[in-house]
């Protein structure tokens, strides 16, 4: 399947590009979405609070979503809903990596009901649809979100950070064009990458975006020695000269 493939990229090292752009929900966007508060309480509450790391711990090194530990973290959040905002996205997150997505979507629903964050619920909704495979109407919506984003000066002026999430959309606009063999869709979208975070040499660096959501890119899409700039000059040059 396309979505298994892998990439010999420069330095020998070999990274499933496309999977990480379709499925990531990186830290960057966790920490600007899904708001994550947990009130340590003291009592008889802590304990069960220590038993929940331990177990999420535990899980998170395997992903059995049938496993022990997994179910025993199911009912420790279910018996205290603080605890939801602490492991949901987490949960969330390692669900959706692992395509798993009727084991995430009662995660990610909650975390949407709780943040009620324009932009950003609809990326993680997004992440669904990728997660069933439901590829064209990912990246019509992804498309969409773009399009709202870009006009939107409100959205702008809340925070900087915001420059974080288009950057990851765009992102995946690229991959999932990438997907469905839209050549045009995946150039535009490596150019639109390159130009707002200003990595293109031809033209002037674009400024009516922020530059520090594609560092983020940059940061998190970087392995070793090769960097994400690495992987869109192969693709840009596989693209133009098949």
């Amino acid at each position: 399947m396309i979505m298994d493939e892998e990439f010999d990229l420069p330095q020998r090292v070999f990274v499933n590009w496309k999977k990480m752009g379709l499925y990531t929900l990186p830290a960057a966007l966790v920490a600007g979405f899904f708001v994550a508060k947990l009130g340590m309480n003291k009592g008889r509450a802590e304990g069960d609070y220590v038993s929940a790391k331990a177990a999420f711990t535990k899980w998170e090194q395997v992903l059995d979503q049938r496993g022990d530990d997994f179910t025993k973290l199911k009912k420790l959040v279910k018996k205290h809903p603080e605890l939801q905002a602490h492991y949901d996205t987490s949960i969330a997150q390692s669900l959706l990596a692992t395509a798993s997505p009727q084991e995430a979507t009662p995660f990610v629903e909650r975390t949407l009901q709780r943040t009620q964050q324009p932009y950003y619920s609809d990326y993680a909704r997004t992440s669904l649809k990728i997660n069933e495979e439901r590829y064209q109407e990912a990246l019509d919506e992804a498309l969409s979100l773009k399009d709202k984003m870009h006009s939107d000066l409100s959205f702008w002026k809340k925070s900087k950070n915001n420059s974080t999430l288009f950057a990851f959309n765009l992102m995946r606009i690229a991959t999932l064009s990438e997907q469905l063999n839209h050549k045009e869709s995946e150039l535009e979208a490596w150019k639109e990458i390159k130009q707002y975070g200003g990595w293109d040499k031809e033209q002037s660096p674009t400024s009516s975006i922020e530059h520090e959501g594609f560092k983020q890119l940059l940061s998190h899409f970087s392995i070793q020695e090769t960097t994400l700039l690495d992987y869109i000059e192969a693709r840009e040059e596989e693209l133009r000269n098949p």
